[in-house]
């Protein structure tokens, strides 16, 4: 076997140690911090100025957006200012978790009217029957390098040089990766194609630019290792299934995989959710059959909502809302040693399954200015905690809807909160 060269070791380490996992261009260091010229009330890009209205300079380049420029270069190309987007607050919402253990106020960013105050509902609901319970079960973030070859007699040939050498190229990444613990390595053959699918625990990041830069020293090694020719390689070759929902992602997991369940009193359902347990969980029963049916993947009644607007608040990524929205909710009854077998008397269990919560305290948008004040505001203090609240707000958000459902309340409540006067 081809020996690794002291060279292309020093060059991926050098790489994936630095502080910033990025590299720039010329070019793009010699961009300006602001397309936004707030002195000359000119927007100029790639040599032309952009006509722009009164309100952009008030609400998109205002004073403060302009100031705040540098604080968003790495983050933002082109940038030009801010759009204001609106959050309110939810709470107390109590949890009790492994990480999360008191009562929380959650800001969540929604323009969606009668949104918030079903969450609010939610979570008084979950408050007044004593709190729910969280737990995480993993956490690893994924990276599935593809190899090509010509024939699938070839393919396999690979496949099985790789599944050997599964314990070599984990404990090769966990020594050549900063911050990296390997906590899976599958290897999959699709026709003539190997996936290699590397699962890292990036700790308090979400994981996408490190898991990428230890995929690519996956195709580094494996090009090295491998006796025979590797005629392609490429980072990605779908298996990872980013940002979209995918049945792989529902059952396996990817960033955190977390469960919630809580026990909510009959006398409570009925005095907050107007409804009774064993009419919700019929109906919230109907409704997971009918998207089973459909071909639905996400047995829920509307997890995005929580997911976007807790993501967008707390600048996690939000287009990780696709693929976090592979969760299962469940409701069902238990007795409560008051109605005997009179089912309609028993008290009411709900729970969810989110295996695909993508959250980070630090990394990304994390530290931009109202994304912090806003984790400052939680009060959070590692990606666990938000992983379980964020879990917690989505069992909220499924009481509220599906009560509302059954109850009959949904339009109403929608076309009063929406249709105030101003």
């Amino acid at each position: 076997m081809a020996s690794v060269s002291k060279a292309m070791v020093q060059r991926m380490a050098n790489l994936l140690s630095r502080p910033v996992l990025r590299t720039r261009c010329a070019s793009a260091l010699a961009r300006p911090v602001c397309l936004a010229d707030r002195q000359a009330q000119k927007l100029e890009y790639k040599g032309s100025e952009v006509p722009t209205s009164p309100s952009f300079w008030e609400y998109i380049a205002d004073e403060q957006s302009v100031r705040d420029a540098p604080k968003y270069q790495n983050n933002t190309e082109n940038y030009m200012g801010t759009i204001k987007y609106p959050v309110g607050l939810i709470g107390p919402l109590e949890v009790h978790g492994e990480h999360c253990n008191r009562k929380y106020y959650v800001p969540m960013a929604s323009h969606e009217g009668a949104l918030l105050a079903s969450y609010n509902r939610g979570a008084k609901a979950i408050t007044e029957a004593g709190g729910c319970t969280v737990r995480i079960t993993s956490r690893h973030m994924l990276r599935a390098p593809v190899f090509l070859f010509d024939r699938v007699s070839e393919a396999t040939e690979f496949f099985r040089f790789a599944k050997a050498s599964r314990n070599r190229l984990s404990n090769y990444l966990n020594e050549h990766v900063s911050h990296c613990k390997v906590t899976e390595l599958r290897v999959i053959q699709t026709d003539r194609k190997v996936h290699i699918s590397v699962g890292i625990d990036s700790e308090e990041a979400a994981g996408q630019n490190k898991v990428t830069y230890a995929g690519e020293l996956v195709m580094e090694m494996m090009k090295t290792w491998y006796p025979d020719d590797i005629p392609q390689a490429y980072i990605e070759g779908g298996f990872n299934a980013g940002k979209r929902v995918s049945v792989l992602h529902t059952l396996l997991g990817k960033g955190h995989s977390v469960v919630v369940d809580c026990i909510v009193p009959r006398q409570i359902v009925q005095d907050i959710l107007h409804t009774t347990p064993y009419k919700l969980q019929r109906f919230q029963k109907m409704h997971n059959r009918t998207n089973e049916f459909i071909g639905g993947i996400s047995c829920t009644a509307h997890v995005a909502n929580a997911l976007a607007a807790f993501y967008i608040a707390l600048g996690q990524d939000p287009a990780c809302t696709a693929e976090s929205s592979a969760a299962v909710t469940h409701f069902d009854l238990v007795p409560n040693g008051l109605g005997g077998k009179d089912f309609d008397q028993w008290d009411l269990y709900a729970s969810m399954t989110l295996n695909c919560v993508i959250v980070a305290t630090v990394g990304g948008g994390t530290n931009l200015p109202a994304f912090k004040a806003a984790r400052e505001l939680l009060g959070v203090e590692s990606a666990n905690e938000m992983a379980e609240l964020c879990a917690a707000v989505a069992l909220a958000g499924e009481l509220s809807f599906y009560a509302a459902m059954e109850s009959g309340e949904f339009a109403k409540a929608h076309w009063d909160m929406t249709h105030k006067q101003r």
